[in-house]
């Protein structure tokens, strides 16, 4: 009779998710250097987090190879441990990353909308988000006393929290902050005096995130059939999910940086606007609009000589919005941190 056995189908879909978040990153870069916008602290988060993502693959790799995806019971004491091992540094590194990739977005956000208010919004959620992590990779290394029975479940001695209690604690703020990111943009952008077609167009742009939240409430309900007395089996697909989740993470914090690239390849396949692209070496848009302004921030901006129209934000503050109208460009030469 076959071992049952899901490893398999961690590998492979490890492998195409370090792949794809790659090329997503390398894609965001390449998109930068094309409208020669100024690298931020949203760039190097965004890295930080992409070398994370491998780390959580590596492990997952070496997790698969000592048996994760296999039923306890057919692994020897030796691959139980290995395994045990590296699901504790993997379960460290992976609240990491996801923190990083979301600290990434709302530096990304803090260029975009530096309006007082949106800051503090920001700042508040991303101290949530960095006190969450540490919260967690602390629970995760110090689950048991003493801290090697996490790896030695067998000890006679010693004692280990609730892991149940642990996975619930871990992914319910995980996706409330989610929620919260998500959410953050909506009224900035609705308050515009834009069309409609534009602000959908936005809002879809800054949605192009609730992926990862889906991601995120999956992963968190596979971890309901987890039990102790068969990790290896039963984590095995919400191990995988944490690779898809921190993946698509990089990956959706990427997609909205890309705006030059599909203007420029929609330009080469029929475009109504692909002859003055050619005219003025344009690629479009930038991929950073800025929404709100303040005194400070005008003497960063510099305009082409093609003005952008001036949108007025409806809000009592009396902000404006800055939006591309056709091949008009902003581009920001000192972001906003």
């Amino acid at each position: 009779m076959a071992v049952e056995n899901t490893g398999p189908e961690q590998v492979s879909t490890t492998a195409v998710l370090l792949a794809l978040a790659t090329v997503f990153t390398v894609l965001r870069f390449w998109a930068r250097y094309q409208v020669v916008a100024k690298y931020g602290l949203d760039d190097s988060l965004l890295v930080a987090g992409l070398i994370g993502v491998f780390v959580v693959g590596g492990l997952n790799f070496g997790m698969v190879n000592y048996g994760m995806g296999r039923h306890a019971d057919t692994l020897s004491l030796d691959q139980l441990e290995e395994v045990l091992k590296r699901l504790l540094a993997f379960e460290c590194v992976y609240v990491t990353t996801v923190a990083l990739v979301k600290l990434s977005i709302l530096s990304m956000y803090l260029r975009i909308f530096p309006s007082r208010d949106f800051k503090i919004g920001a700042y508040t959620i991303g101290s949530i988000v960095i006190a969450w992590c540490i919260a967690i990779v602390l629970v995760s290394i110090f689950q048991c006393d003493p801290i090697e029975k996490a790896w030695i479940p067998w000890m006679t001695t010693g004692t280990c929290i609730n892991l149940r209690a642990s996975f619930i604690g871990n992914g319910v703020p995980n996706i409330l902050t989610d929620v919260a990111i998500l959410a953050m943009p909506v009224k900035q952008v609705w308050h515009l005096h834009a069309t409609m077609a534009q602000k959908i167009s936005l809002l879809c742009t800054f949605g192009l995130g609730s992926f990862v939240l889906v991601a995120s409430i999956y992963r968190f309900s596979t971890l309901m059939s987890f039990n102790e007395e068969d990790t290896t089996f039963t984590l095995a697909t919400p191990c995988t999910w944490c690779v898809v989740e921190s993946a698509c993470g990089v990956i959706c914090a990427n997609l909205p940086t890309l705006r030059p690239l599909a203007k420029k390849f929609s330009n080469k396949f029929g475009s109504s606007e692909k002859s003055r692209s050619r005219t003025n070496g344009s690629l479009g848009p930038t991929e950073l609009v800025t929404i709100g302004r303040s005194q400070q921030m005008n003497s960063r901006i510099t305009r082409t000589k093609s003005p952008f129209e001036r949108l007025d934000d409806e809000s009592s503050e009396g902000d404006a919005y800055d939006v591309p109208t056709r091949n008009k460009r902003l581009y920001r030469e000192d972001p906003l941190t």
